[in-house]
Order: structure tokens, then C-alpha cells, then sequence
């Protein structure tokens, strides 16, 4: 029964689904990243000692857990949040031992053993925990990045999935001082797996697109995050969907007391040198100055109680949360060369490709008449031979505007990105034996590439807007027995558009007009320009598969319940699982 708590736990519920409705209608699965304690309590001989109470305490949120000892002086308590937990042992005829500082990781339980000292109750000796511990409890092999070293790791782009690399077995094409802030698109190699055969979760949720690739659905916070860990083997049944590692991240939770920091990170090309290529440009607007960078990771994070003074959580034990959001505002200038089609190709004259010293092919090219294989004297085309639709082709390529050794065509463009990241983590305990934990990651990037199609015909504009949302029920049945329901949701969406507002996509503005092999009606952009790959060292004008939108919903409901027998502890449940996928490139 919640007694008194009724109206608290029904106002609660009633808010998560509101979030829930509030947000898409694609949900994704997870177990949650918990933890156990488990020991003996003997006396100073050694001796066993059965009937002891064992009390678990949570230093951050100051909630409770209780176990008894059996008759081999053992205990077992599961399903605990991860943090740091101090332990109090009581029992007849013996001082009272508390040991704090016990720090819990998830997924890999910790062994605490006390040994009491004779003498009465009222007596209590406090000791602090050992650091180093070492784990014998699980057989999952794996490390962790702890929560201060997620705060004083200096990361370029604050992408916390980089952190996994800090762990042996754990690589990576990118290092991890590499500028990194957006969705990653290969994860990590962990003991030699393949990168796409590994996991990523966000308190306990996937965040893999149903793409493949490895990509992430979103970007956690790195100041909303508490650890990283990496599981290489071994881990438990439950944790399954994988042939690789694992990498789960773990949101921090609030507590009994606020916390809050505001902070930003820039750079700015103002204290960058101009680059090699840059310098040699014709141009002065590019030779004289470094690519335009600014760069500003900004954000703010905020925990700790829910409560009115005198009316609700007044004891500020049951309600908590974390909330903080993230931003990025990246503008750079970047600078484009390729190789394009001179003025006198452009007229059907080929005469420039039979010079041995052209950097448009490796080698003198002639160019014959394909209805009698007899080269063109100094590769001219007669005016009556030319196709109006090869001319317009030609004439898609931007015109020749640089004369270096290696390319003709030179220039520059905004690459703006933005990225917003919120997160939010409630933590509320109704009554002693319930505890409901409810997590989200609202994450939107937006970017547009002015050169997606190697020159600046077709600019491509990217939204990305993804979610992953995640409630987890405990229920405490008894001291032995504890049952866990969670669901969890995804949203993976991408649109990739064109940025039309330079016109330069359109193919009739370059009289191209040969039939399509699919309706104009089948498309969202019907007159765009051709992929056009010329022979020699001629740079390829890639139309592209765009405009394209894919969404990838996995939805998940999970229960597992958690027995202890003695010295034996049982663990079953269910996963159900649906995933889809749904694609449109034109």
C-alpha cells in the first residue's frame, strides 16, 4: 500500500505519460544498469554471524534498502542504483559497524564484507571503504570510466563515447583527441569484434540506429553523464543483441541536495595559420586569411530535490531530478578544388588533353568519332557533330577559376551545424518499496554542406531529430524478492534535403533535357542535374540519391524478477522487442 504517498504516485504517473505523449510515437527497449551488494558478516574470530540486519543506504538520495543474513552469515541485495551506498550492520551483542564509501558500478555487483566487534548496539564503529576492490561477484569482464573522470577528461567535441577508448581492447579509426561532437558513424572495435557488431546504451535504452552502420542515435551530455562502461564478456544473459562489447552510459541522477554549473567552450580560427593550399590561391579573400572557425559548445545542467517546504517530499528523499541542456554553434568556412572542363571544351575543342604535361588525365587523351573510331585532327569536334546535351553537361561543372598544378576550380562556402541536446532524469520513490526512474535524450543537429556533390551544385541541408526515452518500475517485494519492468522508445529520424536557393541544382539551367528513366511525378525534386563522371582526372559532379528521410522505431518492454535462495541468487524475465525501418531516396 502507498497510504499517505497515493496522490504523490498518482501525480507522477500521470506526468510521465504526459511526457511520453508529448513525445514521438516510435519507443525504444532497455535493462536498466543496476547494481547488487552482497557479503558475509562475521565476527573477529571469524565466525559466522546469521539474523544481522544489513542496512544499504544511498549517500546521494538517502533512500534505503534492508536484508538479513541467513544461516551462513550472507547477504544479498539487488537491483541498487549505481553511486556510492554506505553500509550499516546491526546486531545482538555486537557494535554496530557502518562502512561508507562503497562505491557500486552498474551491471557488476561489489562484495562487502563487515566484521563486528562484541559489545553493545549503542556502540558504532565507522570505517571508509577500500578503493580498490577487487570483483569477484560477476563473471562480466570489463572496465569503467568513472564520473570524475568523465568531468576532468578534456574532450574535443565532448562526445562521451570517446571515453571508451581510455579502456584496453577499445579502438577506434578516430582517436579520441580528434574533434568529435556529432553522431558517430563507425563505433569502436572492442577485443577485435567488428565495429558494427557492438552496442551502445543509454541507461539501459539502445541507441543504435536499425541503419546499421553503427550510428548513434543521438549524443549524451557529457555533464548529464555519471559513467561509461565498457563490457567485453561474460556479461549476464539479459544484456543480449550483441556479438561484440558493449558501451552503456549511465545519466547521473539528482539528489538530496542542488547542484548546478553553466559553462562554454570555443575556438576561433582568429588564433589558427593559414593552410598550404589556402596560401597558394589566386584569390586574395583566401590566400590572405585562415578558413573562417568559430566554434561554441555551451550548455547547463541542474539536480536535486522536488519539494514544497511544509506540503510535499518535505524529507526531500522522494522526488528527484537532473535536467541540463547542451548546445554547439560551429561556423567554419571551408575551401573546395576540383578539375573541371575548360572553355574550349566546353565548345567541343579537346585540343588541351593532348599536351603531355595536362594534370586532366596521366596521359595524352584523343578523342575519336564513335561511329568510325578515326580521331578528331587535334581533338576538335566539328560544330555539326556536337550533342547539345553533352555540351550542357559539360557546362553543369562550374567554370575554371584557378590555375594550379593540380586543379582549376577553387572556392569557399559557409558549413554552418547546430546541435541541441536536452536531458532529463526523474527519480521518484512513492513508497519505501517502489521506485520509479524515468530518463530522456531530446537531441536535434541541423547542418547544411555546401559541397556534398564534390563542387557546389548540390548543397545538401541535414535534420536529425532523435529521442530515446526510458522508464524503469522497482519493486521491492520483500527483501528477497525484487521485480524490475522496464520500457523503453527511439526515435531515429534523418531528412536530407537540397538547398535550392542558389538555383545551381536545377539541370534545365544548363539545357539538359534528355528523358528521365523514372516519371518526373515519382519525384520530390524532379529537375535535378545528373551525376556526371567524365574520363581522365576530371572531378565527379555527383547528383545524388536526395532528397531522402529514413526513421528507424524500436520499441521494447522488459521484466525481469530477482529471487534470493540462501546463498544462490535467481534471475528470470521477458523481452518483447519490435523494430522497423522505413526509407524513401529518391
Amino acid at each position: 500500500m502507498f497510504s499517505s504517498s497515493k496522490a504523490e504516485y498518482a501525480v507522477f504517473l500521470w506526468a510521465i505519460i504526459a511526457v511520453s505523449l508529448l513525445l514521438p510515437s516510435s519507443f525504444l527497449y532497455g535493462q536498466a544498469d543496476t547494481s547488487s551488494a552482497s557479503g558475509t558478516i562475521t565476527d573477529s574470530s571469524g565466525a559466522l554471524i546469521p539474523n544481522a540486519k544489513v542496512v544499504i543506504h544511498n549517500e546521494a538520495t538517502g533512500a534505503e534498502r534492508t536484508a538479513t543474513t541467513n544461516a551462513g552469515g550472507a547477504y544479498t541485495v539487488p537491483n541498487l542504483a549505481p553511486g556510492s551506498y554506505t553500509v550499516r550492520v546491526e546486531a545482538s551483542g555486537f557494535q554496530t559497524a557502518v562502512r561508507s564509501g562503497n562505491h557500486l558500478d552498474p551491471n557488476i555487483g561489489s562484495r562487502i564484507d563487515v566484521s563486528l566487534q562484541a559489545g553493545s548496539t549503542n556502540t558504532t564503529v565507522t570505517v571508509q571503504a577500500d578503493a580498490n576492490v577487487l570483483q569477484t561477484e560477476s563473471a562480466a569482464a570489463g572496465q569503467l570510466v568513472t564520473s570524475d573522470q568523465v568531468k576532468t577528461i578534456q574532450l574535443n567535441g565532448r562526445n562521451p563515447l570517446y571515453l571508451s577508448q581510455l579502456e584496453p581492447g577499445v579502438t577506434r579509426n578516430a582517436a579520441i583527441s580528434s574533434f568529435n561532437f556529432a553522431p558517430d558513424f563507425s563505433g569502436p572495435t572492442i577485443n577485435g569484434a567488428r565495429g558494427d557488431e557492438s552496442v551502445l546504451t543509454l541507461d539501459g535504452a539502445p541507441m543504435i540506429r536499425t541503419r546499421s552502420n553503427s550510428t548513434q542515435i543521438g549524443v549524451a551530455d557529457v555533464d548529464s553523464t555519471s559513467q561509461v562502461q565498457i563490457l567485453t564478456t561474460g556479461y549476464p544473459a539479459e544484456y543480449g543483441g550483441t556479438s561484440g562489447g558493449m558501451i552503456r552510459m549511465v545519466p547521473k541522477s539528482g539528489g538530496s541536495t542542488f547542484h548546478g554549473s553553466a559553462y562554454e567552450f570555443l575556438r576561433n580560427s582568429f588564433f589558427n595559420a593559414n593552410t598550404w593550399t589556402r596560401n597558394s590561391s589566386n584569390q586574395p579573400e583566401i590566400a590572405d586569411h585562415p578558413s573562417p572557425f568559430r566554434y561554441n559548445q555551451f550548455g547547463w545542467n541542474l539536480s536535486g530535490p522536488v519539494y514544497i517546504p511544509g506540503h510535499f517530499n518535505t524529507s526531500k528523499q522522494k522526488l528527484f531530478f537532473l535536467a541540463g541542456q547542451e548546445y554547439v554553434r560551429y561556423r567554419q568556412t571551408v575551401t573546395q578544388t576540383g578539375t573541371v572542363p575548360t572553355a574550349l571544351m566546353r565548345q567541343g575543342n579537346f585540343s588541351e588533353l593532348l599536351s603531355p604535361n595536362i594534370f586532366y588525365a596521366n596521359a595524352p587523351l584523343k578523342i575519336v568519332d564513335p561511329s568510325t573510331g578515326v580521331a578528331y585532327p587535334n581533338n576538335v569536334i566539328p560544330a555539326n557533330q556536337l550533342s547539345p546535351n553533352g555540351l550542357a553537361l559539360l557546362n553543369a561543372y562550374p567554370a575554371a577559376n584557378a590555375n594550379s598544378s593540380s586543379f582549376n576550380w577553387q572556392t569557399q562556402a559557409p558549413y554552418p551545424q547546430d546541435q541541441r541536446k536536452d536531458t532529463l532524469v526523474v527519480d521518484y520513490v512513492p513508497a519505501d518499496a517502489h521506485h520509479l526512474r524515468f530518463s530522456l535524450l531530446n537531441y536535434n543537429y541541423d547542418y547544411v554542406n555546401p559541397f556534398a556533390g564534390n563542387f557546389n551544385r548540390t548543397p545538401q541541408q541535414w535534420h536529425w531529430p532523435n529521442q530515446v526515452g526510458v522508464l524503469h518500475y522497482t519493486w521491492t517485494i520483500n527483501p528477497t524478492m525484487i521485480n524490475e519492468f522496464t520500457a523503453s522508445a527511439s526515435a531515429d529520424h534523418i531528412t536530407i534535403s537540397y538547398d535550392e536557393s542558389n538555383g545551381l541544382f536545377n539541370r534545365d539551367l544548363y539545357g539538359i533535357d534528355f528523358p528521365y528513366i523514372y516519371p518526373a511525378s515519382q519525384k520530390l525534386v524532379p529537375n535535378k542535374i545528373p551525376t556526371i563522371n567524365l574520363a581522365g582526372n576530371f572531378g565527379i559532379l555527383d547528383g545524388g540519391p536526395y532528397p531522402s528521410h529514413s526513421g528507424g522505431p524500436i520499441v521494447s518492454l522488459s521484466d525481469n524478477l530477482t529471487k534470493v535462495l540462501g546463498n544462490h541468487t535467481l534471475k528470470f524475465g521477458f523481452l518483447w522487442q519490435w523494430s522497423g525501418e522505413n526509407n524513401f531516396d529518391q
